[in-house]
């Protein structure tokens, strides 16, 4: 899953492929580097009552950093320390 962050970096999401397909991500890549994500910490699958669309959002220990990746049913995610 890629993006492009606001300097023009490359913003990547790369996932664990299972036989369901992308099914838990397991590093973030931010220009050249990437970032390991070591542990998934929880895992639920989030629906907005107003607009009536889906998320799933993933807590991770990533390079010894709490984040929380938000996954979004438009292919968008972000990407926020905790």
């Amino acid at each position: 899953m890629k993006s492009i962050c606001p300097d023009g970096k490359r913003f990547e999401l790369l996932f664990y492929d299972g036989y369901k397909g992308k099914e838990t991500p397991r590093a973030v890549l931010i220009g050249s580097r990437q970032f390991k994500i070591d542990n998934i910490l929880e895992r639920k699958r989030v629906r907005d009552e107003r607009t009536g669309r889906s998320s799933e959002v993933f807590t991770c220990k990533m390079e010894g950093q709490r984040v929380r990746i938000v996954i979004h049913d438009t292919s968008h995610f972000e990407l926020i320390y905790l």
